[in-house]
């Protein structure tokens, strides 16, 4: 009589630690990344609740069998993906959906979630120096801080709050940099990382990046208010998607201003740019392929933004050498808006003058604070 009885699958030792190791033992769908060991109790063993799936499938009549690759290479690294069982039935039930560069897709985010945002085990790494930026809508510490799990914050968070209705924007600006280069003297000079949860208008987020500077380790958080979570995985994945750079039609070594628009939440029409600036050498945009307040949905696509913010800056510098000031017009997410004031090497750029959107007034951007080399 023939078995039905699937024989069993043989994988490497160093195979499966590298499965298990690189997706630090959870699931790797991002809406889920659930713990797939299950401790221990005084009555019961620990309990495994993680598959190992294949991207490719094991065998021609399998899932994606169409794309089956030779026998040897089946159970190697590069075609598995560790999931939960729940996850390994949908992935397989949902073949059309799940392709295998979908599949691998997923694997490398998640591989790259758990680098980024997992603590780095083995070292002996100082807990989060954590900064809370809010204007008049306040920030739950205990609820922020939450976000940083399995992390742990050093102590009582820095809460740093920006009221611009009762205050001017020059009162704001010399707060921030006051209460950064406080924050900063007082970080371990050797292990500065600092967990931010930005709340506040778009032109303080820009100062405190500016400010933060790019050297010390930042991890950026973002509100996601209709679950009032700062949770990154709490948050529906997105594809990360290039930017787009339009430049004006020439460059110029003259003297001048230039206008950078970014183009995130919103779309900055022409008639809300009228009457900012003088002398204008041009207006470059980087903007989203499909700007909205849903697009921030996972911290790969800050990381992915703020490199492309870098080039964007340096071919500014390149096409306009002698400009002479520059005007960001910002419409984007609080922790894009500290991504890009992070990206401003204040030694070789122009003074940079910041703006408020205001829907109401006649004039839609408004000035609000000037960012120089201190």
């Amino acid at each position: 009589m023939r078995s039905t009885r699937k024989s069993a699958r043989r994988y490497s030792s160093r195979t499966l630690k590298m499965l298990w190791g690189r997706a630090a033992g959870r699931c790797s769908m991002p809406e889920c990344r659930i713990e797939l060991l299950l401790d221990d109790s005084p009555y019961d063993p620990i309990v495994i609740i993680g598959d190992i799936a294949h991207v490719a499938a094991s065998s021609d009549a399998g899932p994606r069998g169409a794309a089956a690759k030779i026998a040897a290479a089946r159970d190697e690294y590069s075609n598995l993906i560790l999931l939960c069982k729940n996850c390994h039935a949908r992935i397989d039930g949902q073949s059309r959906k799940f392709t295998v560069g979908a599949i691998n897709t997923i694997k490398t985010e998640h591989e790259s979630w758990v680098r980024t945002s997992l603590p780095e085990r083995g070292k002996n790494r100082h807990p989060w120096t954590t900064v809370l930026l809010q204007g008049s809508y306040p920030i739950d510490p205990v609820r922020a801080i939450s976000a940083l799990r399995p992390d742990q914050a050093d102590k009582a968070p820095r809460i740093l709050t920006v009221r611009p209705d009762r205050q001017s924007w020059l009162q704001v600006g010399d707060q921030l940099a006051s209460s950064v280069r406080n924050i900063l003297d007082n970080a371990d000079s050797f292990d500065r990382r600092f967990a931010v949860f930005p709340l506040a208008p778009v032109s303080a987020c820009i100062a405190l990046g500016f400010n933060l500077t790019d050297r010390p380790r930042v991890k950026l958080f973002q509100y996601h208010r209709h679950i009032q979570s700062w949770d990154w995985s709490a948050a529906s994945p997105r594809s990360i998607t290039p930017l787009t750079i339009k430049w004006p039609g020439t460059n110029s070594r003259k003297q001048g201003q230039v206008i950078i628009c970014f183009e995130v939440s919103s779309v900055i029409s022409k008639d809300h740019i009228q009457g900012v600036g003088r002398n204008l050498l041009g207006v470059v945009r980087m903007s989203v392929s499909k700007p909205s307040t849903g697009w921030l949905r996972k911290f790969e696509q800050i990381e992915s933004f703020g490199r492309q913010v870098h080039e964007l800056f340096e071919g500014i510098l390149r096409r306009f050498p002698s400009a002479n000031c520059w005007h960001l017009l910002v419409a984007a997410p609080a922790p894009v808006a500290v991504r890009i004031g992070q990206a401003m090497n204040p030694s070789i750029i122009p003074p940079v003058q910041l703006y408020e959107f205001h829907r109401a007034a006649v004039t839609a951007y408004a000035p609000s604070i000037l960012l120089a080399e201190h």
